[in-house]
């Protein structure tokens, strides 16, 4: 992976909401609110996840896809 691919993911928005969803759970934290703060942290790490794997697994049907409809030779 290369520092564009790297400074892409660093700056979108899924990222950047994930980012900010674990400061908040931090923030929780430290006011206390430890079920809360620590619900929120999984929440958005999950989250990120889960809509990473979404676009990894979009890519892959696509590829898949074009492999498909190509004219190969076996």
């Amino acid at each position: 992976m290369n520092w564009n691919d790297l400074k892409t993911k660093f700056t979108s928005r899924k990222f950047l909401v994930a980012v900010a969803g674990i400061i908040g759970g931090i923030a929780l934290l430290a006011a206390g609110n430890t079920t809360e703060g620590a619900t929120m942290i999984a929440t958005s790490v999950v989250a990120y996840l889960a809509a990473e794997g979404l676009i990894d697994m979009a890519a892959v049907k696509n590829a898949a896809d074009e492999m498909d409809d190509s004219d190969y030779i076996d």
